[in-house]
């Protein structure tokens, strides 16, 4: 019997000072019995010239909060591209918000994404609340082959996907905020958008428990209203005619 790919390691994305967010991440890691490996690398007041030059292009309008959160993602796949394993590696925002079947959805991510051979990744969370329509969902099926990139707060992925991404910001670099580039390049060259459902984590930037670190805010309780609403709208009132 083929064994399922496993989890290698867990890389977490946070900015030194925001400790609130830490916390809160290291509490919901015990709660699940992991542990993960903190990225704390390229914070804004770790940004210099010669960094921005070689990573972005000279066209980008991203804010420093913005390229500082590009970085730290391009920092988790140097260390997903340079590791010796041979499995997944999970890739969390520190403001990624587990849901009660956490270990569930990773052990199906993981058991399924034989199904997807090639390059993938597999995206865990239900960024910008986009699911796969239930006309399409199949009984004992949990991975579906998506139309766009969820957003990056939490994503499986293996160190060939990882030095792919890579290479193709070496050469083309950065000019967009991350989540949307790595839809860009994930089309460009053919890696797989797979979609977890039902997704186990949200982010906690979106649905008002933390106040953005890269963009205006209304209130976190009315940012937690808009969201309820949309995942109402695309979860379930959607789904009636899809």
């Amino acid at each position: 019997m083929m064994l399922s790919p496993s989890l290698d390691r867990i890389l977490v994305l946070n900015v030194k000072k925001f400790a609130q967010r830490r916390i809160f991440m290291e509490q919901q890691l015990r709660e699940f019995g992991l542990s993960a490996e903190f990225i704390f690398d390229w914070d804004i007041d770790d940004l210099t010239d010669s960094l921005v030059i070689e990573y972005f292009r000279d066209d980008h309008h991203l804010t420093a909060a913005q390229q500082s959160c590009a970085l730290k993602h391009v920092a988790a796949l140097q260390k997903i591209a340079d590791g010796n394993g041979q499995g997944f590696c999970l890739v969390l925002e520190d403001d990624a918000v587990f849901s009660k079947d956490l270990q569930l959805g990773l052990q199906r991510a993981l058991s399924q994404s034989r199904r997807f051979p090639g390059n993938k990744v597999i995206y865990i969370g239900s960024g910008g609340n986009f699911f796969t329509p239930k006309s399409q969902r199949k009984p004992d099926q949990y991975l579906y082959l998506g139309h766009r990139g969820r957003f990056a707060d939490s994503y499986l992925i293996d160190s060939s996907t990882a030095r792919q991404r890579l290479d193709w910001i070496k050469t083309h670099k950065i000019a967009e905020p991350i989540d949307n580039q790595f839809e860009k390049i994930d089309k460009q060259l053919g890696i797989q958008m797979i979609w977890l459902e039902d997704p186990v984590i949200e982010q906690g930037s979106k649905n008002g428990l933390f106040k953005s670190a890269l963009e205006a805010d209304p209130p976190t309780w009315l940012k937690g209203l808009f969201f309820r609403w949309e995942k109402l709208k695309r979860k379930y009132i959607y789904q009636l005619w899809r």
